[in-house]
């Protein structure tokens, strides 16, 4: 077997990376596309029906149903990714997610077919998740394992790549919102949809040009796949995934910080609409540089120390963030999103990919990404907006909202503390089985 030369090795590298990346900004421009647009139009376009409150809710409902058939697809393409390799799996999902947000800009809205329409889009939402529940979890992996020596730094270019995809998906929104109102709601909000079927050329392009990880053809060339990764990984791995899914909660406050802040600063608060779309993109700008700051700490002072820094301020900056987001101007809520968003939640969201890739052996590792990730987003992460919302409807408080998101991130605090304990216990029960 020929040995790559150093020059080779660091070709490779820095396809999967890039692959990785661009892939992750076409998954996550359309996932972030579809939370602005429920945040701030689809309550009008598909269920006018509703007053605005409860038509707000009701288009957080079916950004949340994106979320529910995440865990299915993070079952059925981690397995095919421990089983088949995560090449082709990535080239899967990307094209899953791709087409089904350029058919969302397609559809017709309520006033155009009635029901039809938030049934369709609930449809294409549904397929959405599936393809989005495998494909962040491949990108990361991908990325990890072809840098072991920096796995901090380059599993974390994965993940600021989800800024990226904000400020992409944020900054395309807000320009043609900026087109006179009318001709927005009838096609102009269509174009940033569209505009995915040509991202998504790109990343398939650099995707299929990319080798498979040398972990997974390791493992190919020494038959150690594994038949059922889920059943392995639950059996042998129990305490590792509750402790890997209690660290999905701070890592996603961004749901919190970005988009469900976007629906209340404008509605409830009565805050420009542009003003806080650019917090939001001003809140990824810093996020991406933060990300890969925390990964790369993160190599020189460890996963758990970081990521538990970063739990504990989440966990004290909710308390006060919205009490100072209603006491503030529409440009002090610039400034508390990004501190909340570029520290609160990407100090863990950075780090997060090489932590979980450091507890899961490879044979399982993407499976158990996937699970651990997509069954915390769609029990508690995907429907927070939703819940937030309602929350606020019903008792004309933020305090429950604040409450939560604290819990959320003393949940990952805990969790990140504790994994030692769980993977120490997880091996004690294997050597007595």
């Amino acid at each position: 077997m020929t040995l790559a030369s150093e020059p080779e090795k660091s070709r490779q590298l820095t396809s999967t990376i890039l692959a990785s990346t661009v892939g992750t900004v076409v998954e996550w421009y359309d996932f972030i596309l579809y939370a602005t647009a429920a945040a701030l139009i689809f309550n009008t376009l598909f269920f006018p029906q509703f007053d605005p409150v409860t038509g707000t809710i009701a288009a957080f409902a079916t950004y949340s149903v994106g979320f529910l058939a995440r865990p299915v697809g993070g079952i059925f393409f981690g397995w095919m990714g421990d089983r088949v390799g995560r090449k082709p799996v990535l080239l899967l999902t990307l094209m899953l997610m791709g087409v089904t947000t350029t058919l969302i800009g397609l559809l017709p809205t309520y006033s155009q077919v009635g029901i039809w329409a938030p049934i369709l889009l609930v449809v294409l939402r549904l397929i959405q998740g599936l393809g989005a529940g495998a494909e962040y979890a491949g990108a990361i992996v991908m990325a990890a394992e072809a840098a072991p020596n920096r796995r901090g730094f380059y599993a974390s270019i994965p993940a600021a790549a989800v800024d990226v995809a904000t400020i992409l998906a944020a900054g395309v929104f807000a320009l043609f919102s900026l087109m006179p109102n009318e001709q927005f709601m009838a096609w102009g909000w269509r174009i940033p949809f569209l505009l995915s079927g040509g991202v998504l050329a790109l990343g398939v392009y650099i995707r299929n040009r990319v080798p498979e990880s040398p972990e997974f053809v390791k493992i190919k060339t020494e038959r150690k796949e594994t038949r059922m990764p889920i059943v392995e990984l639950l059996r042998d791995h129990p305490r590792t995934v509750l402790a890997a899914m209690g660290a999905n909660l701070a890592p996603n406050l961004s749901y919190v910080f970005q988009t469900f802040t976007l629906s209340y600063a404008t509605a409830k608060l009565g805050f420009p609409r542009d003003v806080i779309l650019t917090g939001v993109m001003l809140s990824s700008v810093f996020g991406a540089v933060t990300c890969i700051l925390f990964g790369a700490l993160s190599d020189r002072f460890g996963r758990r120390p970081v990521m538990a820094i970063g739990a504990a301020f989440a966990t004290l900056y909710s308390l006060v963030y919205f009490q100072m987001l209603g006491a503030g101007t529409p440009w002090t809520a610039v400034v508390l999103i990004i501190i909340g968003h570029a520290i609160g939640a990407r100090s863990t969201f950075g780090v997060q990919p090489s932590f979980y890739c450091d507890i899961f052996p490879a044979h399982v590792r993407y499976s158990a990404i996937a699970f651990a990730r997509e069954v915390t987003g769609a029990l508690l992460v995907g429907p927070l907006p939703l819940v937030a919302t309602a929350l606020i409807a019903w008792q004309g408080s933020v305090w429950p909202v604040a409450l939560i998101t604290a819990g959320f991130s003393f949940i990952t605090l805990l969790s990140v503390l504790l994994v030692g304990k769980a993977q120490a216990k997880d091996r004690q029960g294997r050597t007595l089985r």
